[in-house]
């Protein structure tokens, strides 16, 4: 059945990180590795078999399929990978033609064309860039962002039911599927987004005023304009930057963007070149003189910031996710006032409830009453006020069961009374009172003793 017996990976000791926040990176990447060695192989794809154990390709009499010497692997037949011509819309309206090759074994074709909701999806794309070892062994990263058997780890990997469904198309293995992880990277996104170039899709969804995720067109810069990642658990930013050289025209995508002059378009895309340079929001880690400090991951605990540099009144942990924050958060006390200036999302605890999704900060709780609904917060912590505005998630992004949506009540449209440290409480009152009450006796005696 030709089915792989060894593999070998060599994992250099050096970049192995002993961060906690890194570990599952690590091991996603060792799982990564186990994959390929199974069988997901540009090397391995002409020895597949059908569901009755016959070869998708066919065979010499020495029972080997034919070896392509410009690839350097065994040629697989076009039951296993089929190469397309896609229409691609470019800038200055251009549309070119771009070659793709997709994996169109039976159970990969059916789980992609679910996962798109795309009934005509011929197969699933493989990378087409990279270089030797990433291309054609790989997902497209376009499409498939952060699933785990794409070409580099950015965020996030999931082990998805097309890698699963892979695996079973090999002839060798029976996948379980309750095993997979949930991908949310393109999913329900339609035949435009997993066919046409994500100009298509990012001018498709500027036309409908609806927002471009999972791309975006925010210029990486300093300060930091924060976002979120994809599926809402970790702050990211948009990777989108300049390249010293013109991209090719097939990856340029842009007829405008904010503040760059027309002749510099061409010089735009997003940073992570596998993914046909579209930019879209990336999680990030804190450096500190060079040194890992922590990661964006809203999930890991460890990622909390320091007491002192919280501005946000963050809070990281198993039940966070990212919010997108309405202004940037201040810290006050008396007459000082800090501010942070990378800001424009943060982690926050969030739980599910009868009234519906509620938002944590610190001890207190904001009722979510419908996605886009601004909370004031003002809350104490730590001798400061935090003061500052989220915008509601939509509870199904995080709920099983939620309520339908309703305009918030009035109290909470508006802040609460503001908190203030240096005023005088009424607790602080009374206590002076109670100073003088007892002072006021020893004083009376202390002038009868002057006047005797």
């Amino acid at each position: 059945m030709d089915r792989p017996i060894a593999g070998y990976a060599n994992l250099c000791p050096n970049m192995i990180s002993t961060q906690p926040q890194e570990f599952v990176g690590m091991l996603s990447t060792v799982k990564h590795e186990v994959i390929h060695a199974l069988g997901f192989s540009a090397g391995l794809f002409a020895f597949y078999h059908d569901k009755d154990g016959n070869p998708l390709t066919s065979r010499f009499a020495d029972g080997l399929p034919p070896f392509n010497y410009s690839l350097g692997l065994y040629q697989w037949s076009d039951k296993v990978v089929r190469k397309v011509e896609r229409l691609w819309d470019v800038r200055d309206n251009k549309i070119v033609r771009h070659t793709v090759y997709l994996l169109v074994t039976p159970r990969v074709v059916e789980e992609a064309r679910k996962h798109f909701d795309c009934p005509v999806l011929e197969g699933m794309e493989l990378e087409n860039q990279g270089g030797v070892g990433t291309e054609l062994n790989h997902w497209e990263k376009r499409l498939l962002e952060n699933e785990a058997m794409t070409g580099s780890h950015t965020q996030n990997r999931v082990l998805s039911r097309i890698t699963l469904a892979l695996m079973e198309d090999t002839g060798w293995y029976k996948a379980n599927y309750s095993m997979a992880e949930k991908l949310d990277w393109g999913r329900g996104m339609g035949c435009d987004f997993v066919r046409k170039s994500c100009k298509f899709w990012i001018d498709q969804q500027r036309q409908k005023r609806q927002m471009l995720s999972p791309y975006c067109d925010t210029l990486r810069s300093n300060p930091l304009q924060l976002t979120c990642r994809q599926d809402q658990r970790a702050v990211a930013v948009c990777n989108l930057q300049k390249f010293p050289k013109p991209l090719p025209q097939e990856y340029q995508y842009f007829d405008e963007l904010s503040g760059i002059p027309a002749e510099d378009l061409p010089y735009y895309g997003g940073s992570v070149e596998i993914a046909d340079y579209c930019p879209f929001s990336q999680e990030f880690s804190w450096h500190l003189s060079g040194e890992y400090q922590r990661s964006s991951d809203c999930r890991i605990l460890e990622n909390q910031p320091e007491i002192f540099k919280n501005y946000g009144a963050e809070k990281y942990g198993p039940h966070s996710v990212c919010l997108i924050q309405k202004s940037a958060f201040v810290m006050e006390k008396c007459e000082r006032k800090l501010s942070y200036p990378d800001w424009g999302s943060g982690c926050y605890q969030v739980s599910c409830s009868p009234q519906g999704l509620k938002v944590w900060v610190q001890d207190t709780s904001y009722l979510c009453s419908r996605a886009g609904q601004v909370l004031p917060v003002s809350i104490q912590m730590n001798g400061w006020i935090h003061d500052g505005n989220l915008l509601c998630p939509s509870c199904w992004d995080f709920c099983e069961l939620c309520p339908p949506e309703t305009d918030p009540p009035a109290t909470n449209l508006t802040r609460a009374l503001p908190l203030d440290l240096c005023s005088c409480s009424s607790s602080l009152v009374v206590t002076l009172w109670l100073l003088l009450g007892n002072l006021f006796p020893l004083l009376a005696g202390f002038l009868l003793c002057i006047w005797h």
